[in-house]
């Protein structure tokens, strides 16, 4: 059962989303079952997920979404 989702995140300025979308963007490569684009809009970031399985998509949202907290705490202490 194919499945997809799309995630939005905000963030407080263009170099913010710059620098997370390139911290993020290898995480879609996992497994080969699913495939992950990126795109940006101003300060936000949009995260389009296709994969083959809810298993995969699960694993693609976790991988991208633990980078994003990882960064997000890089971010704060700054």
């Amino acid at each position: 059962m194919r499945s997809s989702s799309h995630v939005e995140v905000d963030f407080p300025d263009n170099a913010s989303a710059d620098a997370a979308m390139k911290a993020i963007s290898h995480e879609g490569d996992i497994g080969g079952r699913s495939k992950m684009s990126l795109s940006k809009k101003g300060s936000t970031l949009r995260l389009d997920i296709d994969a083959q399985d809810v298993v995969a998509l699960r694993a693609c949202l976790n991988a991208c979404l633990r980078a994003l907290q990882v960064f997000e705490g890089i971010e704060v202490r700054k």
